[in-house]
């Protein structure tokens, strides 16, 4: 046999594929018609849902990595490692981290034209198992991440009461009161969102009480929540499509008024001052930030959890899709940056009207969105604070609806590649989905339910995705090939993939990798000093090590154990002799097995051999 195996019966690149016998047909003119089938049609995808064009098929990619992340993590990391002197070792992880892994994760489901677990089959069938773990995180994320827009609809609706519940300043009691119900330290009060403390406090009582009974509110607003993504994702790219028209520009829309408004904000310039005003050089010599930076890119353009591939595989596979890993790096960076100026303008202005500085103000995480900034909205009285606090509030919920239907996606996509059931049923199969991630948001709806939020995002950050990356990139980089992947995309694509240098092999192979190794060592080493929050064994274990570490590594170690015959999707690219031989093969179908005189349509000098096996090369050879 020749250069490739095929390890599966059924499957086809192209639809036509495995339809009867049919000799070879001249490869130019065949990738010109695939290469100019039209958004919205099927341009060989076996009848895959499409983006309608480019455009929206950037908004999505922008709408999935854009998240809360964006909005309350990045600035505050800037304000804590330096300012301006942060935007160094960010700067550098979006060029040799960002970019090349997620224009390697485009690449994968445009070529394959299927989700992350079936493309990854596809290069080899003992590598589902990575894509397997890496959409159990997007499962995990997706579940919290809800229930974190939960608490934003329970604020949106106080909003417009008479008098905001927060005006009085205690829009940190508003919170973990009223919102959260959180079980209390046993003298009446909870403390703030991120209390931690003491054997007498919040985390002591739950400890003791455990998860406890479920608040109606959290579960109407989680509820609400997955019915907008249920709908978002019922019908795939047609239907996901249609809502990022709506969902990815409003939150821009309100950020630029926000930002606007404060700008003029009196005590704004003290606030921005803090944000990019100051440049601590000696920052760069810390290993946190660093650490801090790699980890801002890595989550924020959400990568290694197979949100990206699905949205990849609903596009033609002549998409530029290296130069759309760009834009949308670039979007995701402006976007973190523009969100700072809004960040820091309303603390300079809430620390001008509390007479303190900006330090005593600025915080980061939940606390930023649901305490120090529903206070800064109540100094400006009503109307305006309703207005901007509404504002506010509709960024955060499109900015969390975008990302979490696109980890649903990842899912869906999953499930309706490997059953032809749930792909002939796809509003079925994303109920199923959506359904199965509201149970589990439903644990996070109890009183003790922040605990279990604060405990899968951190360990779904710091173990699951970045396993999943690590273990993508090395097979990717080592095992399968950067370079044969770049240039296998360049060849299906038509265009330029990443280049023709050294870059996009590199980083796969070492660069990416290493960051990413560095990370997880440096998480485990923090967290061999000292258990994580100081949780109860029972919550850590079984929340924390045993759904978001555990379960997605026995995926991957099932896949290396139990090969997945999906059949190869990807072509082999000779070298520079055999280059100027001939034009290459970039698809090839399977045969069925036992089904007689079946085999594959090949192109550009594909063999056919028996039982489907191929052999692969230029042609006229």
């Amino acid at each position: 046999m020749g250069i490739s195996e095929l390890w599966s019966r059924g499957f086809a690149l192209f639809p036509e594929a495995g339809a009867g016998e049919e000799d070879a047909t001249d490869g130019a003119a065949t990738r010109g018609a695939r290469a100019s089938a039209p958004h919205g049609t099927d341009g060989g995808g076996g009848g895959r849902p499409r983006w309608g064009s480019t455009a929206e098929f950037i908004l999505a990619a922008i709408g999935s990595a854009v998240g809360l992340g964006n909005l309350l993590r990045f600035p505050y990391m800037v304000y804590k490692h330096g300012g301006c002197a942060f935007l160094v070792p960010y700067a550098l992880a979006v060029v040799f981290l960002g970019v090349p892994i997620l224009a390697m994760e485009l690449a994968l489901g445009q070529v394959a034209q299927s989700g992350c677990v079936d493309a990854l089959a596809a290069m080899h069938a003992r590598a589902w198992g990575i894509g397997a773990a890496a959409t159990a995180g997007a499962f995990l994320l997706a579940s919290y991440y809800c229930v974190v827009l939960a608490w934003a609809w329970c604020f949106l609706a106080a909003t417009w009461q008479p008098t905001m519940p927060w005006s009085d300043g205690r829009a940190a009691a508003f919170f973990v009161d009223d919102v959260l119900a959180r079980w209390d330290g046993g003298d009446g009060t909870s403390g703030r969102p991120d209390d931690r403390d003491g054997t007498d406090g919040a985390v002591a009582a739950f400890e003791r009480r455990g998860l406890g009974p479920m608040n109606w509110w959290l579960v109407l607003g989680l509820t609400l929540t997955w019915a907008m993504c249920f709908l978002c994702v019922k019908r795939g790219a047609e239907s996901a499509g249609k809502a990022v028209w709506i969902t990815v520009p409003l939150p821009y829309l309100a950020l630029f008024v926000l930002f606007f408004k404060g700008i003029f904000a009196p005590g704004a310039g003290a606030g921005i001052t803090a944000y990019l005003g100051t440049i601590e050089s000696n920052t760069l010599g810390k290993g946190e930030a660093w650490i801090d930076a790699v980890a801002q890119i890595f989550f924020g353009l959400s990568v290694c959890c197979g949100a990206m591939p699905a949205y990849a595989s609903n596009c033609p596979r002549d998409e530029r899709c290296g130069a759309n890993a760009v834009r949308v790096a670039i979007a995701n960076s402006l976007t973190s940056l523009l969100s700072g100026f809004v960040v820091f303008a309303f603390l300079g202005h809430l620390a001008m009207t509390r007479g303190v500085d900006v330090a005593d103000v600025a915080d980061g995480g939940w606390s930023l969105a649901f305490v120090v900034y529903p206070s800064a909205f109540a100094s400006f009285g009503v109307p305006g604070g309703q207005i901007f606090a509404t504002l506010f509030w509709v960024a955060i919920l499109t900015l969390g609806v975008d990302s979490a239907f696109a980890l649903t996606e990842a899912v869906v996509c999953a499930v309706c590649d490997r059953s032809s059931f749930c792909a002939a049923n796809r509003g079925f199969a994303a109920f199923c989905v959506c359904f199965c991630c509201w149970c589990l948001g439903l644990t996070m709806c109890t009183r003790g339910g922040y605990y279990v939020v604060d405990i899968v995002d951190a360990y779904v950050s710091r173990y699951t995705l970045t396993i999943a990356g690590l273990a993508e990139c090395v097979f990717v980089g080592w095992v399968y090939g950067a370079e044969r992947l770049r240039d296998e995309t360049a060849v299906v694509s038509g265009h330029a993939f990443m280049g023709k240098g050294a870059y996009f092999p590199v980083t796969i192979k070492y660069v990416v990798p290493a960051a990413l190794a560095t990370m997880l060592s440096y998480q485990i080493a923090v967290e061999a000093r000292e258990a994580y929050g100081g949780y109860p064994r029972w919550a850590t274990n079984s929340f924390g090590w045993g759904l978001c570490v555990v379960t997605p590594l026995s995926l991957a170690c099932v896949g290396a154990a139990r090969p997945l015959d999906v059949g190869r999707k990807f072509c082999h690219v000779g070298g520079a002799g055999a280059r100027s031989a001939g034009s290459y093969s970039y698809s090839l179908g399977v045969s069925d097995e036992g089904v007689g005189g079946r085999t594959t349509r090949v192109t550009d000098g594909i063999r056919t051999l028996d039982r489907g096996e191929v052999e692969m090369g230029p042609s006229g050879i």
